[in-house]
């Protein structure tokens, strides 16, 4: 079988979404923040990426369950990321709604935030 790793997800917790929250990990954040979603060039359009994201949104939804029924404030409340105008109809296919442009500037290009709550996980 082959094990090439092709693509992944990068995320932290946090307390508040913000720049500042997005280069530090708060074990007690109730906020997931998705810093990237990536695929390997060449196996992109092949519905990996839309895998990924399903999968993590399950597993997450599966640890929050966990972790709510044995101890009390530990759960995420919602997932939250930034996008490109180009990929908001990625996310958006895939659970997330889009909230407004951004505050945080990477660049020229505007940013949106996007986030799927508890109750859609």
């Amino acid at each position: 079988a082959d094990d090439t790793v092709v693509g992944f997800i990068c995320s932290t917790r946090c307390s508040e979404f913000e720049e500042e929250s997005m280069s530090t990990h708060d074990d007690s954040g109730r906020i997931l923040c998705v810093h990237s979603v990536v695929v390997d060039e060449k196996h992109r359009r092949q519905g990996i990426a839309t895998h990924m994201v399903q999968n993590y949104l399950k597993h997450i939804a599966l640890v929050h369950s966990s972790l709510n029924a044995h101890t009390d404030n530990s759960g995420i409340d919602r997932v939250q990321l930034l996008a490109k105008s180009h990929l908001l109809g990625f996310y958006v296919n895939n659970g997330f709604s889009v909230n407004w442009p951004s505050p945080i500037v990477h660049g020229k290009e505007t940013w949106f935030e996007l986030e799927v709550r508890q109750e859609w996980l």
